[in-house]
């Protein structure tokens, strides 16, 4: 099981928000390349980047900073956020980004995402942003009133490989995954599924990996210093 810190961007800045609100950041760096370069030297496995000022406004608006990032590492780096046409996640691709990931656009554009899958389907995760079992969007704000297993099943004829499941109340608390509803996931949709938000602990670790995630998503954890990299290596290898 991959580990995997995540990095979201906001004004160019290092923060983590709690449920994905605006008002509710906290900024751990003021340099988000120097920590991926912290976070690189501490042995994970790749990076989750997002852009959360994309996430808000629908294009990309931390890319200079991501791509810097991607050009001083040398693990694989997955980034999302406002990536919403054929020619950003080609840009990104191009530059180096081992994953782009989806969200909004999977679900308010099947054309496009034919033509994404078509060209990079192996570099593709969609975000599953899920409350009440149902997919949120445009940061979280939109309810798509799309079931979650549902989207994940139609996703997977349609040919995507992996997905981020996210249990929006969750993130950014420190208050445990959601492990009912990744399980679930896990198992009715049977796709490689990374684990994100509330990770917490190394129980945490312990208990995503025994449901079969491929990977985990440690935020604040991390940054607060209630998990350390090396000991959660140890647990999910």
């Amino acid at each position: 099981m991959d580990i995997i810190p995540a990095i979201d961007i906001i004004d160019g800045r290092c923060v983590r928000l709690t449920r994905g609100e605006f008002n509710k950041k906290v900024i751990y760096s003021e340099d988000p390349v120097e920590v991926a370069i912290k976070w690189e030297s501490e042995g994970v496995d790749r990076l989750h980047i997002v852009d959360l000022d994309g996430a808000r406004t629908g294009r990309p608006v931390n890319d200079d900073i991501i791509k810097k990032i991607i050009k001083r590492v040398k693990i694989p780096v997955e980034v999302g956020g406002g990536i919403r046409s054929l020619d950003t996640v080609r840009d990104y691709i191009r530059s180096g980004a081992e994953k782009v990931i989806l969200g909004s656009i999977v679900f308010e554009d099947e054309d496009l995402i034919k033509d994404i899958i078509s060209s990079y389907r192996d570099n593709i995760i969609v975000s599953l942003d899920v409350r009440d079992e149902r997919i949120f969007i445009h940061g979280w704000e939109k309810d798509t009133q799309i079931n979650y297993i549902d989207a994940g099943k139609r996703l997977k004829e349609s040919g995507i490989v992996e997905f981020i499941y996210t249990n929006i109340e969750r993130d950014g608390t420190l208050e445990s995954p959601d492990i009912v509803g990744l399980k679930k996931f896990i198992e009715l949709v049977d796709v490689p599924t990374i684990a994100s938000g509330g990770i917490s602990s190394i129980e945490d670790i312990k208990r995503v990996k025994e449901i079969g995630a491929s990977g985990v998503i440690i935020g604040k954890a991390l940054y607060e210093g209630k998990i350390h990299l090396e000991e959660a290596r140890n647990y999910a290898y």
